[in-house]
This record gives C-alpha cells, structure tokens and sequence, in this order.
C-alpha cells in the first residue's frame, strides 16, 4: 500500500527516553529522490528548532496514533548539528551530520519502502 509523506507531517516523534517533537517535513536526495533525514520541530512553545535525524534511524510508524519512533536519545537530538532546514542541505551541513551521526545508512528497511 502506498501512502503520501504528508499523512506523517504533524507525527509525534518518540525516543526510548521520551518525546522529540513533531515531524515537519523531509529531505531527500533530488537526483535519486530517496529519502536521507526526517526534519522534526523539536523545539518550545516559544521558539522553534528544527532538527535533522538520518532516516535509518526512523523505525515503522505508527499511523494510527500518529508516532514515529527512532532509535536515538533526546540527549543525542538535543546535541546535534544545526542544519537550515529551509535550504538544500551542503555539503559541509551533510559532512557535520556525518561526523555527529556516524556512517548512517540513506536506504529504507522493506517495510518502509514504496511510502515511509
């Protein structure tokens, strides 16, 4: 079955420890169009902070409750590498990632493909 990655914007996003925040778009590779990072509003009430997870790190959603979990700490997306989301991703964005997050697999595990 397929589905459109809008039906996950506005997703709960859940780490082992507690939530993140709410999934506000994705990023994806414009020659292969796969998709690379999960972009997650982790931020307050009062200010807004985007945060960019590696897609491997995403597990199956939960579309009925409207949840995402990954497989990251809150300590771990707290401390990640800003990246302007409202931008292509550079190269130096992609290496900073890289050098936080480790060589994190692009692909989608069978169960995601054809529709995260």
């Amino acid at each position: 079955m397929l589905h459109g990655l809008k039906t996950l914007t506005g997703s709960s996003v859940i780490a082992p420890d507690g939530e993140i925040g709410t999934v506000r778009n994705f990023l994806f590779d414009g020659l292969s169009w796969t998709i690379h990072y999960l972009v997650v509003d982790a931020g307050t009430w009062f200010k807004r902070r985007d945060v960019v997870l590696a897609i491997s790190a995403v597990e199956q959603p939960d579309r009925e409750k409207r949840t995402i979990n990954v497989r990251l700490t809150r300590v771990q997306v707290r401390d990640s590498p800003d990246v302007d989301t409202e931008k292509p991703v550079s190269r130096q964005q992609a290496i900073a990632m890289e050098e936080y997050w480790g060589k994190m697999a692009y692909w989608v595990s069978t169960y995601m493909e054809g529709g995260l």
